[in-house]
């Protein structure tokens, strides 16, 4: 189950924040310290020059900084606390995913309940999940697995047969044609892209080390 926040990093809630801070022990100068890096922010767009009024920044944690990612880590380190046992949860920045052994119907039910129950982890922590970019994956090769609708509220989640993790292609067999075949394009198109730009080179260790550092290297940092 691939699970997607609607703009996670933005809608971090400051209050929520400061409060799980507390509960983790942090106090005194470092909760004070927190809480001035977090409020009294501001915004404005400024477009050809012309900028427009400043508005606060109630919600989100500071992108681009340090102690930005480590506050959002902070923020849903108890999202699996409300799952059940046998559900794994792997969090990873703001990917989601679970995973559950599906065996009976049963199982289905439980996995529904941990969904329903996600749904409202977010809504007490003022977050969304995107429905519409939540997906499901059953990897098996029975035949006639056991098959489910599972929903996020009110929206039913789209079944997939593979999808992308972390930058590698997961297909519901497991097996990795999907992923070497996306590779194999990437690094075709990068190739024509070299033979395009560098049409006068001839010597044959230019062209090795080109293709090393642009194809091979560029197609390996995709995983």
């Amino acid at each position: 189950m691939y699970l997607d926040f609607a703009k996670a990093f933005d809608t971090v809630d400051h209050v929520i924040l400061i409060e799980k801070l507390k509960w983790y022990g942090v106090t005194g100068q470092l909760i004070d310290w927190f809480s001035d890096y977090l409020k009294d922010r501001s915004q404005r767009v400024v477009i050809e020059g012309t900028a427009s009024e400043r508005l606060p920044v109630t919600s989100g944690v500071p992108q681009g900084s340090l102690v930005g990612p480590l506050l959002f880590v902070i923020f849903i380190n108890d999202l699996p606390d409300v799952i059940h046992e046998q559900t794994i949860t792997a969090l990873y920045a703001d990917d989601t995913k679970l995973h559950r052994t599906i065996l009976s119907v049963k199982d289905c039910a439980f996995l529904q309940q941990d969904l329903t129950s996600l749904n409202t982890w977010s809504r007490e922590s003022n977050m969304k999940f995107n429905a519409s970019k939540c997906k499901v994956l059953t990897i098996t090769r029975k035949k006639t697995p056991v098959n489910h609708e599972y929903h996020l509220g009110d929206v039913n989640i789209q079944c997939v047969q593979e999808e992308k993790d972390l930058g590698v292609i997961i297909t519901r067999n497991l097996t990795w044609d999907s992923h070497v075949m996306r590779i194999v394009l990437k690094a075709n198109r990068m190739l024509g892209l070299l033979k395009r730009t560098c049409p006068l080179m001839t010597d044959t260790l230019s062209i090795s080390r080109e293709v090393t550092a642009y194809i091979c290297h560029g197609s390996l940092v995709s995983c």
